[in-house]
């Protein structure tokens, strides 16, 4: 008769996890004794919520009250990941990340990396980046461990949904999930990678999303525009008064480019399913737009400087400081200068000529 296997448990407090050899076990304890950092050190399966008050990389973006940074009350994936990372070292990631930054940043630049700590960061986001890293790195390996990663988030993610899908009977929140919506918002442009090789385009050069993305999609719009995260105002609401300039500063910069990089990527994409009374290439257009973000939710002035934006991390509080003083940014406050406000010079519904 077999005797059962023996079973290695983890002591870590609050762990439950499980091994059948001591040397995976013990390569698990080792990233509780780390720390947290590209995956959450505490189980392989579940997800968990995190909250954390922010802490700021310069005293200079401190305040006397606790504020706390909506990009890191995040969901977070507890998914060991990072051990299909090709190499000997779980901080290999970090390559990634450099990759990420030097090659993807410049062209969705809606993470901002004067503040990035990689030790600190939602290991969702971590996770996310990586998958870019791997995809643009380019050789076959690498593109089938950004697809592994891929194929674990997106269904992670949809499983949290009710932590971060706004429904109109959803109580609403005084805080943005920010990272969690950032990190959405890279497993959906990675699957506009992946519909380039898959699926063909349309005669309006959107690519169609296999119709569970495209529902993803859709649902980040949703919850943005029920949020009002585009709305100038509320960006301010995110902060108390005796907030640091520069910390406001960053966090309204950050908003604006996640809704300009979501506006992008909307006109990028289409959703496989059509109605059977929706024939005429107008009514599909209607259509898109409603679901769609469009330039009419976007009520918020342009981002002020991708200088300061890039800025280097001990640039970041002086220089924050002056700019974010001084008159050379914009002023977000006159609603005429929004670029929603465009919107009715450069779309007419007697129009349906798709050019934006």
């Amino acid at each position: 008769m077999l005797s059962s296997p023996k079973i290695f448990r983890c002591k870590y407090p609050g762990c439950n996890s499980t091994y059948q050899r001591k040397e995976h076990l013990n390569r698990h304890m080792a990233r509780h004794n780390q720390g947290e950092r590209c995956s959450c050190p505490h189980c392989d399966s579940n997800l968990a919520r995190r909250h954390r008050s922010f802490t700021p990389p310069h005293p200079e973006l401190s305040s006397q009250e606790t504020v706390q940074d909506e990009r890191t009350t995040e969901t977070l994936f507890n998914t060991d990941l990072v051990g299909l990372v090709p190499g000997t070292s779980r901080w290999i990631a970090q390559d990634y990340i450099d990759i990420y930054f030097r090659e993807f940043h410049p062209i969705w630049p809606f993470l901002h990396r004067g503040t990035f700590d990689l030790s600190k960061e939602p290991c969702v986001l971590l996770q996310s980046m990586v998958m870019i890293g791997l995809w643009i790195q380019g050789d076959e390996r690498s593109r089938n461990t950004a697809m592994a990663f891929h194929h674990k988030l997106l269904p992670a993610i949809e499983a949290q949904r009710s932590q971060w899908f706004v429904s109109q009977i959803t109580p609403r929140s005084n805080s943005w999930p920010m990272a969690t919506y950032q990190s959405i918002l890279l497993q959906l442009i990675f699957a506009v990678f992946v519909a380039q090789n898959e699926t063909k385009i349309n005669l309006n050069f959107r690519f169609q999303l296999p119709d569970s993305k495209y529902e993803l999609l859709t649902s980040l719009v949703e919850t943005c525009r029920r949020l009002g995260l585009f709305y100038y105002p509320n960006m301010l609401m995110q902060h108390p008064s005796s907030a640091p300039l520069a910390l406001i500063w960053l966090s309204v910069e950050e908003v604006k480019r996640f809704g300009l990089a979501l506006y992008k990527l909307c006109g990028l994409c289409t959703g496989g399913k059509t109605s059977s009374t929706a024939s005429p290439d107008n009514r599909e257009d209607a259509i898109l737009q409603d679901e769609l973000l469009n330039i009419k939710d976007l009520e918020f002035c342009l981002p002020d400087s991708d200088n300061m934006w890039n800025a280097s991390n001990d640039a970041v509080p002086d220089s924050i400081r002056n700019f974010a003083s001084n008159q050379i940014s914009r002023d977000n406050r006159d609603s005429e200068s929004w670029i929603s406000q465009k919107s009715g010079q450069l779309f007419d519904a007697n129009v349906a000529f798709d050019w934006l």
